[in-house]
């Protein structure tokens, strides 16, 4: 799933490619070598960016926008 047309920073669509896989925020931070917190951070500034609250609602949202576009 692709999150291209949010605004997401290159870093900010990693996370994105890893949480929507499932991955935990530990697992995360493990395989981009950055802090829990960090992830946290990110994870925070793309679901302002993409309107939603959490993992679920981003995988949704992101899910209907790339297999269910409007046809406008």
């Amino acid at each position: 799933m692709s999150a291209i047309g949010y605004g997401l920073s290159p870093r900010e669509q990693e996370v994105v490619d890893l949480a929507v896989r499932g991955a935990s925020t530990r697992q995360i931070s493990q395989v981009l070598y950055i802090s829990e917190y960090t992830v946290k951070d990110h994870l925070k500034n793309i679901f302002g960016k993409v309107g939603v609250r959490g993992r679920r609602a981003l995988v949704k949202q992101l899910y209907l926008n790339t297999f269910l576009p409007l046809p406008f």
